[in-house]
């Protein structure tokens, strides 16, 4: 009976609130990099690592998109949780129709001058002509998923913010599910290539409609209070959110202009290179997209307590994240550490595209621990709303990237990867120092 006892785990409120929000969310972010995946698998069987290059290349430049705005989900949830804690649900109706109408703007410019966005994206890269020619192909037509990808990630905000996070994993799963099937339907059977995976990812993104029309009628979600015109576009109020979402911005540009500058670099070493480096990206994504779920808790339980006035719940909600964020990493690593080389060769059967993989993917497990914490850290300080501190910190990280890159450049792909781990440890240290600073002056609860 001793053992049976001593086997028993003991959870706090707020561990079984955190594992509560975050488990759902964990299962469901894992299936966006799972589409990835597959893209890369129906292209990497298609005998040319051309293609994995092209789709990498391409998903990069509409993930540089979509993280620069990624905000509207991080501001969706850090708002709402705090109306949330605070019962002011009027106000929190209201911040939605506005979120709502500054990504539908935005959503508007992309699209009027997406020509001349893909063609200035594609000249920032260094691919080959064939690549670059079959990446052009995949974005024009992935570019119009864009405004139903701004809404799914305002809805999924919304039901982070209000800890409903099983509606949240509801939709990315069903979302992306259909995106995996659509790919094996398009490519393999019907043979459509390249343009059937950008294809399914427009159609599987439109089905959030589908989220948009059951949230009305069964939850009516957008009409529990009479909100006026007047209140959705009072200056005073939109400016706020402007304001917000544009620190925001800067904070998401810098973090995809590393990335999308990590896999440029990459390609000026060959298709080989460019192929690898997708393929640990995609590791990446998967850990990351995982790690999401205790960063969204974070958002969810910091708010809630901050809305609340409760700084004990706010230090408890802290403890409890970050404490399972590191059990999650250390899980991750585990798994990868013995499971890699199965993984890559499910993905490729190019030799020298899995040897190079697997030379690189030491550098990749380091950057898993640092970026665990960050992502932790992310989740607190949206959650705040610390909005300005996140993109100073950001611009320092960024910095130190490009500093190390330059240094290091000489050593190639090596130096590359070397970089790219000094911005997520610089993250990490940073966030982590200033967590501390704030804690100890008691002005973390002060915006």
């Amino acid at each position: 009976m001793a053992s049976v006892s001593f086997l028993k785990l003991h959870f706090s409120s707020v561990d079984k609130q955190t594992l509560k929000i975050a488990l759902p969310l964990i299962l469901s972010n894992i299936t966006i990099p799972l589409v990835g995946l597959v893209d890369n698998a129906v292209m990497g069987h298609l005998g040319s690592p051309i293609y994995i290059g092209a789709v990498s290349i391409g998903a990069i430049i509409i993930s540089y998109i979509l993280f620069s705005f990624g905000f509207f989900k991080s501001v969706t949830t850090g708002l709402t949780s705090q109306y949330s804690g605070s019962n002011n649900e009027r106000l929190l109706l209201t911040n939605l129709y506005q979120i709502l109408l500054i990504s539908s703007f935005v959503s508007f410019l992309i699209l009027l001058f997406r020509d001349p966005i893909i063609l200035f994206a594609l000249d920032l890269f260094n691919g080959s002509d064939d690549v670059k020619a079959n990446s052009y192909i995949y974005i024009s037509y992935r570019i119009w998923s864009i405004p139903a990808i701004f809404l799914r990630d305002i809805m999924i905000g919304y039901y982070i913010g209000t800890q409903k996070a099983k509606t949240a994993m509801t939709i990315s799963i069903l979302i992306n599910f259909l995106n995996i099937f659509l790919d094996y339907y398009l490519v393999i059977v019907k043979g459509y290539g390249i343009e059937g995976v950008a294809i399914a990812s427009v159609i599987a993104e439109y089905s959030i409609l589908f989220f948009v029309i059951y949230a009305q009628f069964g939850e009516k979600l957008l009409s529990r209070f009479n909100v006026s015109v007047e209140e959705i576009i009072n200056w005073n109020s939109l400016k706020q959110k402007i304001l917000i979402n544009f620190d925001f911005f800067i904070r998401s540009l810098i973090l995809m202009t590393c990335f999308a500058y990590f896999v440029s670099t990459g390609a000026k070493h060959g298709d080989i290179i460019l192929a690898a480096n997708a393929i640990l990206l995609n590791f990446f994504f998967i850990f990351s997209y995982g790690l999401d779920g205790f960063a969204h808790a974070s958002e969810a339980l910091v708010g809630n307590a901050i809305g609340k006035k409760d700084e004990e719940l706010t230090k408890k909600s802290i403890l409890s994240t970050g404490k399972f964020s590191l059990i999650l990493t250390f899980l991750y690593l585990f798994i990868f550490l013995i499971f890699d080389d199965s993984i890559i060769s499910l993905i490729t059967n190019l030799e020298l595209v899995k040897i190079s993989t697997e030379h690189f993917s030491f550098w990749l497990y380091l950057i898993f621990i640092f970026g665990a914490i960050a992502f932790w850290l992310d989740g607190v300080f949206i959650g705040a709303l610390k909005n300005k501190l996140l993109r100073n910190t950001m611009i320092i990280s960024g910095l130190i990237f490009f500093l190390f890159e330059s240094m290091l450049g000489n050593l190639a792909n090596l130096g590359l990867w070397l970089a790219f781990l000094s911005f997520f440890i610089a993250r990490s240290l940073l966030l982590g120092s200033i967590l501390i600073w704030q804690l100890k002056k008691n002005t973390f609860f002060i915006r």
